[in-house]
């Protein structure tokens, strides 16, 4: 479980990190203004530069540029700070009161190679309406400022305004007004760049800011709809209103945003919904803690948190903007109070390991941080932005973790439980199901053992078949010859002594193939395996029955062809059973080469990492298609039956030579000769 909080919170860090920056305004440089001028540095593509400094003020005036040029050194500006809320300044040693208006005036000095380009201006936070007017020119407006309340129309939204810088100074004069609400002047960086640049920056604002209203909103919808199937648990109607309202004040947050997203909302039903939005979400995350650790809160505190701000919100409703923006401190108070009495109960709960509290204690506790951070930067204390919205998102994504790891939790029980009772019910069923289908295994497995028994007595009886013709001829020739010697009709010649000795051997020979052939297919004959130098190897077989061979008149050639630098070459054989194949297909070869015939035994090198030995001959050739069917046991070839042979040698053979990890066949072409050959993998040194 603590490696899963782990994961939780880096995540939850990461996307913090993510969309704080995203949130933030990415000036690449800060140009000093002072005195009402700016002197610009050379622009880069995505330069984006903060206007911060000393702006000329004219309080309770409205200006145009003509009335700047004409008033000459009558009209005499203050000079003050921007960005900030002109309730901080000063005037005649009294501080200005949130309700007026102004003017705003900047020259702005461009680089001579950037006059005759079009450059852009980005306000997003001036209160509560104002006219951008650039060189005399008015470039935009937000709303309607007026000089007292009944001529303003206030409005919430941001643009990007470009224009064209044609010569040096750029004047920006900001008329604004204020008689709506709590802030006041130009409260927000006035930006300039490149207009394509400020266009990107003002839509990843819109985009990040976007990924947290939809997820907030498929969340909550999600949870609202398991509270319809689930409506006695009011934990998750709780958590999908707190969802709903925190998702709308992000959007109305965002001005670009809520101009996209809600285009008909007026000022001061979208002010409401701001302030309604933080005093609602914390009434309804209050009573969401309520229902996950009702023993750990105190009743009395609770219904003290939610019926005062269950108050406080109708007071929103009720009042208009002017008034209810001025208790911005007091919602703050009553904000911070629950979210901290939030965390105590979450404290409470770890050391009793109630489930989700640890997580729910450090969510709660970065929560706080967040909200500190707005409460600082909503007095003008710090400079960074809004991440209440952003740090409720990132809890609300905790606690959908929880409640969804508990429904998963309470379901898989609920499954389980019903799935123990269907097994208890079917419980005599299933089990005559399983003997059923044991039974009917059984049946099936002794069914396959019947066939094989059945194939393996029709492979003995063919066996014993193909052993009693092969002995049969041999036997009915001694049997005659005897016969008739015994009876005096065949004289006891030599030839005819000579025929029934050539039949006792080959009756030797074949039982002796068939002695092997048993023992290999019972696994009990033995291999010998050594370490053999082939090259020498191959030449003793050689030297050992050339004589007999020459002896028949057959012409017997050894040929060496493996490269002359490579002097040793070792294979891992038995070189008694190697020795045995040589000499069968020696035997094969000396059967079909007659007299005045060639036998050639050939070693060469094969490609990857083998040794050829081929066995060659000049006879009467092989078919194509008996050529594959030469290793099957007791085939004869046709054109071979009247040579002798019981078909029993090659299966040995390949028997061996499969056991040597190579490979053996045969290519051959009729009246033209045969070539046997087999590889052997060569032994690393």
């Amino acid at each position: 479980m603590v490696k899963w909080n782990h994961i939780v919170f880096l995540l939850f860090f990461i996307m913090i990190i993510i969309t704080v920056q995203a949130g933030l305004v990415h000036a690449k440089d800060t140009v000093s203004v002072d005195e009402g001028k700016a002197v610009l540095p050379e622009l880069s593509e995505d330069s984006i530069i903060k206007l911060n400094g000393e702006w000329e003020f004219y309080w309770h005036e409205r200006h145009d540029s003509v009335d700047l040029r004409q008033g000459g050194g009558q009209l005499k500006p203050s000079i003050v700070d921007v960005p900030a809320d002109w309730s901080n300044y000063k005037a005649l040693g009294e501080a200005l009161p949130s309700s007026g208006h102004a003017t705003y005036r900047l020259q702005i000095y461009l680089p001579k190679n950037e006059l005759g380009t079009y450059k852009a201006i980005y306000i997003s936070g001036a209160a509560s309406a104002y006219s951008l007017l650039i060189n005399g020119e008015e470039k935009f407006q937000r709303g309607i400022p007026g000089t007292n309340r009944k001529e303003e129309i206030p409005a919430n939204s941001s643009e990007v305004i470009p224009f064209y810088a044609e010569t040096n100074p750029v004047e920006l004069i900001v008329q604004v007004s204020n008689y709506s609400q709590r802030r006041a002047g130009i409260y927000e960086p006035v930006l300039i760049g490149e207009p394509e640049t400020l266009f990107k920056h003002r839509e990843k604002t819109i985009l990040y800011r976007s990924i947290i209203v939809v997820s907030l909103v498929i969340i909550g919808l999600y949870h609202f709809i398991i509270f319809l199937f689930r409506k006695k648990d009011y934990s998750f109607l709780f958590f999908a209103i707190v969802c709903t309202v925190v998702a709308i004040r992000a959007t109305i947050i965002e001005q670009a945003l809520a101009g996209y997203l809600l285009p008909f909302l007026n000022f001061e039903v979208a002010t409401s919904l701001e302030y309604l939005g933080a005093s609602l979400g914390a009434l309804f995350l209050t009573l969401f803690t309520c229902t996950q650790f009702p023993e750990d809160m105190h009743r009395k505190i609770r219904n003290g948190i939610t019926i005062v701000l269950g108050v406080y919100s109708l007071f929103v409703i009720l009042t208009p903007a002017l008034v209810f923006t001025q208790t911005m401190i007091l919602l703050q108070v009553l904000v911070l109070v629950a979210v901290l009495y939030g965390l105590i109960i979450y404290i409470k709960a770890v050391p009793k390991r109630r489930p989700g509290s640890y997580l729910n204690a450090a969510a709660t506790f970065i929560l706080i941080l967040l909200v500190i951070n707005d409460v600082l930067y909503y007095n003008d204390l710090i400079r960074t932005t809004e991440l209440t919205s952003v740090g409720l998102f990132f809890f609300l994504f905790t606690q959908a973790v929880i409640l969804s790891k508990s429904y998963s939790t309470s379901f898989a029980r609920a499954e389980r439980l019903s799935d123990d009772l269907s097994l208890l019910n079917a419980s005599l069923e299933k089990q005559v199901k399983n003997r059923t289908i044991e039974l009917e295994m059984a049946n099936d497995e002794l069914y396959v053992t019947n066939q094989k028994l059945y194939e393996a007595q029709q492979s003995k009886n063919k066996w014993i078949r193909n052993i009693s013709h092969e002995i049969a001829a041999p036997l009915t020739a001694i049997q005659s010859y005897t016969k008739g010697m015994v009876d005096g009709v065949i004289e006891p010649e030599q030839k005819y002594t000579r025929l029934i000795h050539d039949q006792s051997k080959y009756l030797s020979s074949m039982l002796h193939d068939l002695h092997d052939i048993s023992e290999m297919e019972n696994n009990q004959i033995t291999f010998s395996m050594k370490k053999m130098n082939i090259g020498p190897f191959i030449q003793g077989i050689y030297e050992k029955y050339k004589w007999d061979l020459e002896k028949q008149g057959i012409e017997f050639v050894h040929k060496d062809l493996l490269p002359l630098d490579l002097e040793d070459l070792f294979v891992r054989i038995d070189p008694i059973r190697i020795e045995q194949v040589i000499v069968n297909l020696l035997k094969n070869a000396q059967r079909f080469v007659g007299e005045d015939g060639k036998i050639t035994l050939e070693l060469a090198l094969g490609t990857g990492d083998v040794v050829i030995v081929k066995i060659m001959d000049n006879g009467i050739g092989i078919k194509e298609d008996e050529q594959n069917q030469l290793f099957q046991r007791f085939y004869k070839s046709k054109q071979r039956k009247a040579h002798n042979g019981a078909g029993l040698g090659l299966p040995i053979a390949k028997e061996i030579i499969d056991y040597h990890n190579g490979e053996i066949s045969v290519e051959s072409i009729p009246s033209e000769g045969s070539c046997f050959y087999f590889m052997l993998p060569i032994e690393a040194e």
